[in-house]
């Protein structure tokens, strides 16, 4: 009984993390310097075949950004947001292209591109 009701909880997870978005901003630092930051990534992912549930390696998706970005990034931790990846420069519309190709993790109707 215990497995049934982590099941149903498992789908009530995605199901929460599918209606959420990704929210991606920049936000000006100073003279033309400015950040790149995303917030809402869901924290696990279940696999659509196998039905795991994986926790989402933040790590690993910054390193990607990075590396093809050619840029420096960092990852805050926040209590309300969850975990914020903020990177250097105004590459909202490439990081949108990226976390849909590469990552799948999430959906294109799943992103937000504040001020563009």
């Amino acid at each position: 009984q215990a497995m049934e009701k982590w099941d149903a909880s498992g789908g009530f997870d995605t199901k929460g993390s599918g209606s959420a978005k990704v929210h991606i901003r920049m936000q000006q630092r100073n003279g033309r310097k400015s950040w790149t930051t995303m917030q809402g990534f869901p924290e696990s992912v279940r696999l659509p075949k196998s039905g795991r549930v994986l926790q989402v390696d933040f790590d690993k998706i910054l390193r990607g950004l990075k590396k093809s970005f050619r840029t420096n990034g960092t990852l805050i931790q926040d209590a309300e947001h969850g975990t914020i990846i903020q990177l250097q420069g105004d590459i909202r519309k490439e990081v949108a292209e990226f976390l849909v190709d590469a990552t799948a993790i999430v959906t294109k109707d799943m992103i937000m591109i504040h001020g563009s």
